[in-house]
């Protein structure tokens, strides 16, 4: 009927004009590129040039302005990464999503992160604060410019808040918080264990038992010294039936299912010694794994200003974090730099014996009360009412947990809320000159702790923490009550004879004072170092290299997914299923024949490189979920995996001691082969068939857009294409879905042309842009980018009033 085609006639025409006033929306947000732009916020021109990529070159004649166009930049291209990283910190995501993040909101929030930035600021020095202060009246004229707001906030109905210099230090909170937070739950499940353990004591009032559960090291340690020089480790013993009976345990029989947590944050980084380079200068080489997204978490830039009365002329290269005016890692040509992230003694957890607490106090056992101080957060909530958040403290810190079942609560310090564990001095990078200079700065570094890899034009290379780092070694050291370390003790590793350092989150020094001041209290159960597989594959690769090492040479490092951690789990799997092992068992035979003509890498296409990781993980998973059980620790505790549980897991295969058993399995073989039934089992969930299984398909990596799962039908819109990747834990090479390199550079400083960096997206959070997935293919696909920015295409001119 007539009627029916004008209806569908006019439906068509809505729909259309809705398309075209969004798309009319959408690039409206979009930055103008070329051009001349008057703005009172510099005080002469400054000139920002993008490559094909849209990587900015930004030339400037003083740091203040040179800061100023930073946040310009950063404003217009990545304004909505920059907002939930002030947000994430200071535990304000709800006054902008609603209800929905509010618990995420009162975990940070409960650290009053905003009170913390306003008082760092206020200790900074006058020239800092003036260029945050540039750099914010930059990020708040870069979001003026745009003909309209940022398009995330048309659909989430709500107006940007201007941006203030003390939301750059909430930058570096999101970091602390991405990097350290976890340490705070395992540090209370590892004295919870440790209250559980019988057994004689060890130092520092730990049980000798959990030592075992908690090795200082293994066998995998690759401590960046020569090997005739290494301190051996000597192993624990296994607790004996008095400290730990599994098999007694009545709880044993019903083991708790493991409580699966976010990949630990890690990095790789190593240096190359001039007289080991092509360059004659130093390599360092940095890719650090974090969780990825759209858009990335770093900003490929060059900084440059003139020679002037700030002094000599500066040219950074590297990447920049979105919210701060620097280059977090790269090369000033003179000297370059990466990190990792380095675990170690930050946080101190008591555990108080408590039968109630009441408003503003707590009463133990013995029926004593404890006074607790109490603070009050609001947390404004989108479409809901304020919600106002009691955070109560003891002396022993912030109360973090109550468990009313054992009667205990839990308080804790964290380096994090000292204002002078937090500062702008990483500023200082840009106008060092040599790897001396940057270690005389790095003791009064405030940043979460970082293990910093150094190298210089003339071929100096060394290894020190970056973060600020309590002297005290003992039990309140988080409380920041005591004196910093200096240069005189700052840990720090120095043109080592061999030539090369290299930091992969695991163990890095070997001299025991060193070891102290960065695992305090657990510097004897293994501060959280990784477990140091991927540390020694990077160290035997690079003390392979037979010829002048390149940036190609690094590169090749970068992307190795050998499979050497599981060889030896493969080598437990044929053993196991031998004839007897896999009698009238088809199943069992079919996973022994795949795992015999495994593909040992982490290939897409291998498939018994899945079946044995996946074995590995299972057996891992049981084992620790037994452990707990013995102990009497339910499955919904923060049951984090200790680092290094590799070290007491093998053992416990290796030695099978039967109390450490649980009792439902007559022997360790029965409950090994177990283990491959519920492997096969987990599978088949996946798969059609084992044989289908590679390691591809379980490393489907979907990077996303923070709104797409809110927006199903605009995600492939906003969501990089997934794609198989090959790598995974354990190896140079980590990809664990959307977790890994967050970047990759290799680069001598003073030859930054002959570098290469690459990330996991594009330069511009914005979909319509073309550079919204610029570069994603070559990292994805291992292939080198420019670590300088290319040929311009585009140049903008900001011009004073």
């Amino acid at each position: 009927m007539r009627w029916l085609k004008y209806i569908g006639a006019a439906v068509l025409l809505i729909a259309f004009i809705a398309l075209v006033v969004a798309q009319g929306l959408l690039r409206a947000s979009l930055p103008q590129l070329d051009g001349d732009i008057r703005h009172s916020g510099v005080r002469a021109p400054v000139h920002i040039a993008r490559d094909a990529r849209g990587v900015p070159t930004i030339d400037a004649a003083t740091r203040l302005d040179l800061a100023y166009a930073t946040g310009f930049v950063h404003s217009q291209d990545r304004f909505f990464q920059m907002d939930l990283s002030r947000r994430l910190a200071a535990g304000e995501l709800s006054e902008l999503f609603g209800p929905v993040a509010l618990e995420q909101d009162r975990k940070p929030r409960l650290f009053r992160f905003r009170r913390i930035a306003r008082e760092v600021l206020a200790e900074a020095t006058p020239a800092q604060r003036a260029l945050l202060e540039s750099y914010a009246r930059g990020v708040n004229a870069g979001l003026a410019q745009l003909s309209g707001r940022p398009w995330e906030y048309y659909l989430l109905a709500q107006e940007p808040l201007a941006w203030r210099a003390e939301d750059t230090v909430l930058v570096e909170y999101a970091m602390w918080w991405d990097l350290q937070a976890n340490g705070l739950r395992r540090e209370i499940l590892r004295r919870e264990l440790n209250a559980r353990l019988g057994g004689p004591e060890c130092a520092g009032g730990w049980k000798c038992a959990l030592s075992f559960l908690y090795p200082a090291g293994t066998e995998w340690d690759a401590p960046d010294v020569a090997p005739e020089s290494r301190r051996a480790l000597a192993p624990a013993p296994l607790p004996d039936a008095a400290a730990l009976n599994i098999r007694a345990a009545p709880a044993a029989s019903a083991a708790p299912a493991a409580v699966a947590g976010a990949p630990s944050a890690g990095s790789n980084g190593w240096a190359v010694a001039g007289r080991l380079t092509a360059s004659g200068a130093a390599l360092i080489a940095n890719d650090m794994h974090l969780g990825q997204r759209v858009p990335p978490v770093w900003y490929h830039a060059r900084l440059r200003t003139a020679a002037g009365a700030d002094g000599p002329a500066l040219d950074l290269n590297g990447v920049t974090l979105p919210g701060a005016p620097l280059v977090v890692a790269g090369s000033n040509g003179h000297v370059a730099w990466g990190f990792t992230n380095s675990y170690g003694d930050w946080v101190d957890i008591e555990r108080v014996p408590c039968t109630a607490v009441s408003a503003a106090s707590l009463t133990t056992p013995a029926g004593t009360s404890t006074a607790l101080s109490v603070a009050h957060e609001e947390i404004r909530v989108k479409g809901a009412a304020p919600v106002t958040l009691e955070i109560k403290s003891g002396p022993a810190g912030l109360l973090l947990k109550v468990d009313e079942r054992a009667h205990a609560c839990w308080f804790g310090s964290w380096l994090a809320q000292q204002p002078a564990a937090t500062n702008l001095n990483l500023l200082d990078m840009e106008r060092v000159r040599s790897v001396a200079e940057a270690l005389a700065l790095a003791p009064a570094i405030g940043t979460p702790h970082q293990n910093a890899v150094l190298g210089d034009d003339q071929g100096h290379i060394a290894w020190t923490i970056f973060g600020r780092v309590p002297e005290d070694t003992g039990p309140t050291r988080a409380s920041g009550r005591g004196p910093w370390t200096s240069a005189a003790d700052h840990p720090r590793i120095v043109d080592p004879p061999q030539g090369r350092l290299w930091t992969a989150n695991a163990r890095v020094a070997d001299e025991p004072r060193a070891l102290q001041l960065i695992g305090g209290q657990v510097a004897g159960l293994g501060a959280e170092y990784d477990l140091g597989a991927r540390a020694g594959q990077i160290r035997d690769d690079l003390l392979r290299l037979s010829g002048p090492a390149t940036p190609a040479d690094m590169l090749h490092i970068q992307l190795d997914d050998r499979a050497v951690f599981l060889a030896r789990w493969r080598t437990l799997l044929l053993t196991l299923l031998d004839a007897d092992g896999v009698r009238a068992q088809p199943r069992r035979a079919e996973f022994r024949r795949l795992v015999e003509d495994w593909k040992p890498a982490a290939s897409v296409d291998s498939v018994g490189y899945r079946l044995v990781r996946t074995y590995r993980d299972t057996t891992e998973r049981a084992t620790w979920d037994m452990l707990l059980a013995g102990l009497g620790v339910s499955g919904d505790e923060d049951t984090l995996l200790p680092a290094q549980f590799e070290g007491p897991l093998w053992r416990l295969l290796s030695e099978r001691p039967l109390h450490l058993l649980a009792a439902r399995y007559p022997d360790w073989p029965q409950f090994l082969l177990a283990q491959v039934d519920a492997s096969i089992a987990t599978l088949d969930k996946e798969c059609s068939a084992l044989a289908r299984c590679t390691w591809g398909a379980r490393n489907l990596v979907r990077i996303r857009h923070p709104l797409s799962s809110a927006l199903p039908l605009m995600a492939s819109f906003l969501d990089l294409p997934p794609i198989e990747l090959p790598g995974d834990h354990d190896m140079p090479r980590v990809q664990d879905h959307a977790f890994g390199a967050s970047e990759r550079f290799a680069v001598s400083p003073g030859h930054e042309a002959d570098g290469y960096l690459v990330i996991p997206g594009g330069q511009s959070g914005h979909p319509l842009s073309p550079y919204y997935r610029a570069g994603f293919q070559q990292w994805a696909h291992g292939e080198p980018l420019s670590f300088l920015p290319g040929a311009t295409e585009h140049t903008l001119t900001l011009t004073p009033n």
